[in-house]
């Protein structure tokens, strides 16, 4: 921004609230901040020492509390907390907050306002978030429809800042069988047909076509977020306690043992290259890299290096320390990942496998799906969540099943009562749970009513070609490949 040059000339404060911080950090480190002239950064739901001497930049998004701080610090006009303000909203402020904002005296204090709109994370370099963890129960939960509308709102303008930054104008999409899918179409139309209507050339461009965004819920894929996943990103956050992108584990070296910490992100480059690789293939490709690398500093590597053999490379040339290090790190992340899946996932994944796709790896139907959950059930070693796992997906295949059986399930698994909860509320996702009666559903066999051959074969042919459309791959993946000049999309899960 012009405006934020010439304030960027003296020492500044930056001032941010939650979302504008976890943005910051998403595609830039202190460093870079420091050095366009930022010295301290400040949260503004916090209480703050007064610099009466410096200006802020203030980066917030334009809610209640985030306006009310930026009021509070020059309510008292003898003792101001900076000189000026140059406030920066990361999306549309309501009108409400911004005729309480000119009322006030910051107003008077302010020397730049602007709306900068990028209300998103960048979190990939083609993944973005909208850092709203709890949309997920507000959306479904019965409890929270008071809510509702105002989380719809809000997700609708974040999407749309993510379009205007994108210079995209797309065609919304959306999945109909949830009815709140259309509510957000609309409103994020509505919020699009605005800033169009601000940027006349948005979504325009030689030989360009018009992008698509599909709005859809967890509804229309429950059982791939319940499957273990055994490509290299997937399965480490699922099996390992990674907590905001850090890895920890435990290095050994001149006698002693210490935690070591790493984040994974796009500036690791190892990790973007292997993220998305099947787990067989990690250590492999790990150790390839290391051998180029090697080879260029005209260092001796053996076919298949070690872990130990690499923190004996690490103490002889220290000088390479930063890129062995990577090396380290990615090795033993994937040994890790093994350690966990050897012995019980590995069990684990053939049977959900077999759930999910209602046949197994020769294609033969799973004419008793109970008989194959039983002993992971009753496994001891099998975690409650594993196996909570299991009985979704056996329910995914049956299409629900009764009460009583369910709570047969429960008691054989040994799932605590507060447990079992989520298997319940996937019903709020219109999934079916409970049947008490025949599903009317032409593409599955009813459960305990018998039918003509005739219909029974109609029945299976409807059920094995949907479920040779599931083995394709995720049903986004599938439906995403016969959608035509498609050029972007958005598939926004809830």
């Amino acid at each position: 921004s012009n405006n934020h040059t010439c304030a960027a000339t003296l020492p500044q404060v930056l001032v941010v609230d939650k979302l504008s911080m976890r943005m910051i950090s998403s595609c830039c480190k202190m460093t870079d901040i420091m050095s366009e002239g930022i010295t301290i950064v400040e949260d503004i739901t916090k209480r703050r020492e007064p610099l009466p001497t410096m200006e802020a930049i203030y980066l917030m998004t334009p809610s209640d509390e985030s306006v009310e701080g930026l009021i509070n610090d020059f309510r008292d006009p003898r003792n101001p907390i900076y000189r000026g303000a140059h406030v920066f909203f990361t999306d549309a402020v309501p009108d409400s907050l911004f005729n309480l904002l000119t009322k006030s005296r910051a107003a008077k204090m302010m020397k730049t306002l602007t709306e900068i709109n990028i209300a998103f994370l960048p979190y990939e370099s083609q993944v973005f978030s909208v850092d709203r963890p709890n949309a997920f129960q507000d959306f479904y939960s019965p409890f929270k429809a008071d809510v509702k509308p105002q989380m719809l709102e809000r997700l609708a303008e974040q999407i749309a800042t993510l379009c205007a930054t994108l210079k995209e104008y797309p065609a919304v999409r959306y999945r109909g069988e949830y009815k709140d899918n259309a509510v957000l179409a609309q409103m994020l139309q509505d919020k699009l047909d605005g800033y169009k209507a601000d940027d006349p050339t948005m979504g325009e461009g030689p030989d360009k076509a018009r992008s698509q965004l599909l709005i859809l819920d967890r509804g229309f894929d429950p059982v791939s977020p319940v499957l273990h996943e055994l490509t290299f990103q997937a399965m480490a956050y699922d099996l390992l306690p990674i907590e905001n992108d850090v890895y920890k584990y435990e290095t050994t070296g001149m006698g002693d043992t210490r935690m070591k910490e790493v984040l994974l992100d796009e500036d690791d480059d190892l990790w973007v290259t292997l993220r998305h690789k099947h787990i067989a293939e990690v250590s492999t490709a790990v150790t390839k890299s290391l051998k180029e690398f090697s080879s260029s500093k005209k260092m001796n590597t053996g076919e298949k290096t070690t872990i130990k053999e690499l923190s004996q490379m690490l103490k002889k040339m220290p000088q390479y320390q930063k890129e062995l290090s990577k090396y380290s790190t990615h090795l033993h992340l994937a040994e890790d990942c093994m350690k966990h899946y050897q012995g019980t996932v590995d069990k684990l994944c053939r049977v959900e496998q077999d759930l999910a796709m209602g046949s197994d790896a020769e294609g033969e139907k799973i004419k008793d799906p109970m008989r194959a959950i039983v002993p992971i059930l009753l496994d001891a070693n099998v975690s409650v969540f594993d196996k909570i796992r299991i009985i979704l997906l056996y329910i995914f295949l049956k299409n629900g099943v009764t009460e009583e059986n369910l709570c047969k399930l429960l008691q054989h698994a040994q799932i605590p009562p507060e447990d079992s909860d989520i298997i319940s509320n996937m019903a709020h996702m219109t999934i079916p749970i409970i049947s008490e009666v025949v599903l009317i559903n032409s593409i599955l066999l009813p459960l305990f009513h018998p039918q003509s051959a005739s219909a029974r074969a109609r029945a299976d042919a409807n059920s094995q070609a949907l479920l040779n459309l599931l083995r394709t791959g995720p049903l986004l993946q599938w439906f995403g490949s016969r959608a035509l000049q498609i050029w972007m999309w958005a598939a926004f899960s809830l």
